[in-house]
């Protein structure tokens, strides 16, 4: 699971605090020269470029990604108010696991926007659940912040990035073999990028894998610079000039949670994991989507009291009660749930390694994103159905039983296409 940084001071829902919309963090650079001279006259301007040419190379990709973000966030205030706040950790340890800029380098960067007049500090650490300890805060970004970035080009970093990553310790895990597999996929990738924009484009090719233990046998999804992209702006991107497609599993923890135990609610051919049969009328599917992915998410299907997901949909504490008594009996799977060998971060493992055997075998450059998979569009129905053969042979495999998984496929402008899954895909 993605560390989520939470601020403090920002307006407060009845269930939690807002988290960052960015949080800082190293992902592109400067794509051509031009543009690298310009980020560095503004580094120059801010006091920050030196002496030494690592330095310069790691405050270079830290300000580039400062200003993509910062027009990430005008654009999102733009659409639906609020101010510019990014989020910035303070704490050491997360600059050596999250990247290999290192802290005096962010740190001194962090000075200079304040000394210049690029953002101020406007919301006091709280809570990180990355270590568990209150490291990151927000700053306010200054209006004229995102014009710095117009006319410029990015592209993804690869020299100030691990390939992998874990939360659950304070320094770098190494594992040459996750690496070597993730940079693979990297390279795969870089030959034809996932690129977003005409006026100031990027190109994106890494994304690190998240693990949340130290083994790496938990968690392992892919976060890049399009991981928090909106939908809207993903399927503008191009993919060697093609316009993309999404290919979404319906429910892939639920499905996975059904192959594993072998308890599988879905008639024989199935749209919606996350459908009830017709004598159910009265729970609407996203309360039954938010119930199963809580009880998912805290590994057990005990869920007696509202999570955030659950509140989000408006379900009080007495209809999620109505709901669980609906739900349980029907997916007995939910049964299997454990907070520590069955949950969230386990399925995420499976998920990640049918994804990249997905994209290892076909050797096109299909991009992960988490359950999702963005290709080329005219290639959208074929790669789904590879996928749902890989998920099968992931099964057979693993002794579990086979699913051929329900999967979406949007494009720009047009409308979702549904694709039926099977739960006898070998009869």
């Amino acid at each position: 699971m993605k560390a989520k940084l939470i601020s403090a001071n920002e307006e407060k829902t009845s269930w939690g605090r807002p988290e960052f919309q960015e949080v800082v963090s190293p992902q592109i650079e400067p794509a051509t020269e031009s543009s690298a001279v310009t980020i560095d006259q503004l580094l120059e301007d801010l006091g920050c470029l030196g002496d030494r040419p690592t330095s310069n190379a790691k405050v270079r990709v830290l300000l580039s990604s400062f200003l993509m973000q910062a027009q990430r966030l005008e654009s999102r205030v733009e659409r639906k108010g609020g101010r510019m706040i990014i989020g910035w950790p303070h704490d050491e340890a997360y600059w050596r696991i999250r990247s290999q800029v290192g802290y005096k380098v962010a740190a001194k960067l962090r000075a200079a926007l304040i000394k210049h007049g690029w953002m101020e500090h406007k919301v006091d650490a709280e809570v990180n659940l990355y270590h568990e300890t209150g490291s990151c805060h927000g700053y306010l970004i200054a209006d004229f912040v995102p014009s710095k970035a117009v006319g410029l080009t990015f592209q993804s970093n690869e020299s100030f990035i691990y390939a992998i990553k874990s939360s659950a310790q304070k320094t770098k895990v190494v594992d040459r073999e996750f690496d070597k597999r993730t940079k693979a996929i990297w390279a795969l990738w870089k030959k034809a990028p996932l690129t977003y924009g005409a006026n100031n484009p990027i190109l994106m090719w890494t994304a690190r894998r998240s693990f949340s233990d130290v083994e790496l046998t938990k968690g392992g999804r892919f976060y890049g610079p399009w991981t928090s992209m909106r939908k809207e702006e993903r399927l503008k991107c191009t993919i060697g000039g093609k316009t993309v497609a999404e290919v979404d599993v319906s429910g892939m923890f639920l499905t996975l949670l059904c192959s594993i135990t072998g308890d599988v609610p879905f008639t024989t051919r199935f749209e919606d994991p996350y459908q009830l049969p017709n004598h159910f009328q009265d729970i609407d599917r996203s309360e039954v989507k938010a119930v199963i992915n809580s009880a998912i998410g805290g590994g057990t299907w005990k869920q007696y009291q509202p999570t955030k997901m659950i509140k989000g949909e408006g379900i009080s504490q007495e209809r999620l009660s109505e709901i669980r008594s609906a739900i349980i009996p029907a997916y007995e799977c939910l049964q299997s749930l454990d907070k520590t060998e069955m949950y969230s971060e386990t399925l995420a493992t499976h998920e990640a390694e049918i994804m990249m055997r997905l994209v290892e075998r076909l050797q096109k450059p299909i991009f992960i994103l988490h359950d999702c998979l963005i290709c080329q569009q005219y290639d959208a129905l074929d790669v789904g159905k590879e996928l749902q053969k890989q998920y099968v042979s992931y099964c057979l495999e693993k002794g579990w039983t086979p699913i051929e998984p329900a999967f979406s496929i949007e494009k720009e402008g047009k409308e979702k296409q549904l694709i039926s899954g099977h739960t006898n895909p070998l009869q």
